[in-house]
């Protein structure tokens, strides 16, 4: 037969339960605005069954009561996972947009101060003096409009260079951040294979790790794989329960479908992800635990991620060629301006000056090196004396016919060789300042789609993981009656005991 205290000892155990299950709760509703906090519950079993007879020969279980099985968090992998990965799409397109953005606004297209307008102005000036070439006037304006479009080119070209180094300072910060990541989950891994033996879910280490993997999805697209998934199951870790989550390694996805293991549980510290670059600074590959991946290999580069963005928009050699959407468009002003000066040039040296001379071949110039947008300047001919702008075919002193020609170069066709196209200066920059737009575009509205399926996985994650107030109290008020109605049925069998006790077999006293 049962103990003839069963029942107190039944009433104990309700009321230890339900205390911890209201300790619980109030631990969700403590941290209800904490970041990353998944809210937990107190897993609930019965006791043992009690075998015993119940009269006329029959026997039955009785219950004993109920107990707490294990305090658990409540997570969904998946939901996870697809957070995961459109957060890493989100922050890819994001960064490329902002950086398109701060290319937007050096471009400054169309405005009153962009490159378009500066050579609006020198056609115009050039126009102009062919009506009246014996003008002084006409001649400083050609002049003067010739430096503004010059300097135009310098400042552009100045300003994106600025813009590559601060894309370059970012993926100095990114990477460092990464790799304190990756430490850090490193050394998370090492606490939860210290605690999980003993038979404790340790959920704060849980949730820390994974706040750390939210972070670096931000940054690099990575796969979470099990260490220890295989050994709980079979029972060979310790007294680890089966639902505990074990280590984890991190392997960072590259464009090929390779995967690079960057935190690796049996070895003694984690990866350190650094980068390489050639002679001008362009990035040509990575390393990591001795590992180290090209950009010019199949597939070299990451898949997505803030790091990938910066680097497309940076700079890196693939296929032994740069790429990158600065070094896109600091080429194609690089040959804009050489095709434009080395074609002017051309045409000014075929005119004749006032004194009937050949016109110079160094109207526009190289401050340094070769022509290019950073180094194009007016010739120091042009600049020491107005007589030496060639605007004659003939040598006559009134005709300006060679200033017409030169006017006319805005509609005439050139060989652009690097991009392998022949077309007009106006129409060579209208292309380059469309591609830039309909990648900018392009960008923008993958990166809202992202955005948009990320808010939803969100909120589809936090609907499982977040604490809610409202569910919280509905709990706190259930665990609170069950809590009372435990100290009831207690106050109920000691009074029966107490009539057991004190009150039968008294009879003769």
């Amino acid at each position: 037969m049962g103990s003839t205290f069963m029942g107190i000892e039944t009433g104990r155990r309700a009321l230890t339960t339900n205390q911890w299950a209201l300790q619980s709760t109030g631990n969700n509703i403590a941290n209800a605005g904490t970041a990353g906090f998944s809210r937990q519950r107190l897993v609930m079993a019965t006791t043992e069954q009690l075998s015993m007879a119940i009269g006329t020969g029959k026997m039955g279980q009785i219950g004993t009561g109920v107990r707490g099985e294990i305090l658990e968090r409540v997570r969904d992998v998946m939901l996870d996972k697809q957070y995961r990965d459109e957060a890493t799409k989100t922050a890819y397109y994001g960064t490329k947009e902002a950086a398109f953005g701060r290319m937007e606004d050096i471009i400054n297209e169309p405005s009153d101060t962009g490159l378009a307008k500066a050579f609006d102005g020198f056609w115009e000036s050039l126009q102009t003096l062919s009506t009246n070439p014996q003008d002084s006037g006409a001649r400083s304006v050609v002049r003067q409009k010739a430096e503004t479009l010059t300097q135009t080119f310098n400042y552009m070209s100045k300003s994106l260079s600025q813009v590559k180094e601060d894309l370059k300072s970012e993926i100095d910060v990114s990477t460092k951040k990464v790799n304190d990541l990756f430490k850090k989950i490193h050394n998370i891994n090492a606490e939860i294979h210290t605690v999980e033996p003993l038979g404790v879910l340790p959920n704060a280490l849980y949730d820390e790790r994974d706040r750390y993997m939210d972070e670096l999805a931000q940054y690099v697209d990575f796969e979470k794989v099990s260490v220890d998934a295989e050994a709980i199951t079979q029972g060979k870790l310790g007294n680890a329960t089966k639902t505990a989550e074990g280590r984890i390694d991190i392997l960072v996805k590259l464009p090929n479908g390779n995967k690079l293991r960057a935190v690796d549980s049996d070895v003694a510290q984690a990866g350190i992800l650094s980068f390489t670059t050639n002679d001008k600074g362009l990035y040509t590959g990575f390393e990591t635990n001795s590992q180290t991946i090209s950009f010019d290999a199949a597939g070299g580069g990451f898949a997505n991620g803030r790091i990938a963005g910066l680097l497309e928009m940076y700079g890196q050699i693939k296929n032994g060629q740069p790429t990158g959407e600065f070094v896109k468009m600091q080429s194609n002003l690089d040959e804009m301006a050489t095709t434009f000066a080395t074609a002017f040039n051309a045409a000014h040296a075929a005119n004749f000056k006032k004194d009937k001379t050949n016109g110079t071949d160094q109207f526009f110039v190289a401050t340094s090196g070769s022509i290019s947008a950073a180094t194009i300047a007016v010739g120091q001919d042009i600049k020491g004396s107005l007589d030496n702008i060639a605007t004659s075919t003939d040598g006559n002193i009134g005709d300006s016919a060679g200033a017409l020609k030169l006017a006319q170069m805005k509609t005439t066709s050139l060989l652009f060789a690097t991009s392998v196209t022949t077309t007009t200066i106006g129409s060579f920059y209208q292309n380059v300042i469309g591609d830039m737009g309909v990648a900018t575009d392009q960008v923008g509205r993958l990166g809202q789609s992202s955005a948009v399926l990320m808010d939803s996985a969100e909120q589809r994650r936090m609907s499982v993981s977040a604490v809610s107030i409202d569910e919280e109290m509905t709990m706190m008020i259930q665990y609170q009656h069950a809590y009372n109605a435990a100290a009831r049925n207690i106050t109920t069998v000691d009074e029966m005991l107490d009539k057991i006790i004190n009150g039968m077999g008294i009879v003769g006293r």
